[in-house]
């Protein structure tokens, strides 16, 4: 049973995060679209499609150019209250 982030707490994790290339920010400023297990982000960055899937405590952040294998991390948050499922 884990603590789940709503869209916008995704949001505000991924704002506050500074990863390598800064995408994080760039992604949480951009229009999403729902997807049945999170979200994608439909405009590219420099060729890459992001998306989105909440897990317990943060988000997991899908990148792909369509080619190859996809890049995947996964941002936490540290959380202010405990959440049961």
């Amino acid at each position: 049973m884990g603590f789940r982030l709503t869209e916008g707490e995704i949001r505000a994790v991924l704002a506050a995060f500074v990863g390598v290339g800064h995408v994080e920010p760039w992604i949480a400023e951009q229009s999403w679209e729902a997807t049945p297990s999170g979200w994608t982000v439909p405009a590219p960055l420099e060729g890459w499609i992001f998306r989105l899937e909440p897990v317990p405590g943060g988000v997991r952040v899908t990148a792909s150019k369509g080619e190859g294998a996809p890049a995947v991390w996964v941002v936490l948050s540290w959380p202010k209250r405990a959440q049961q499922e």
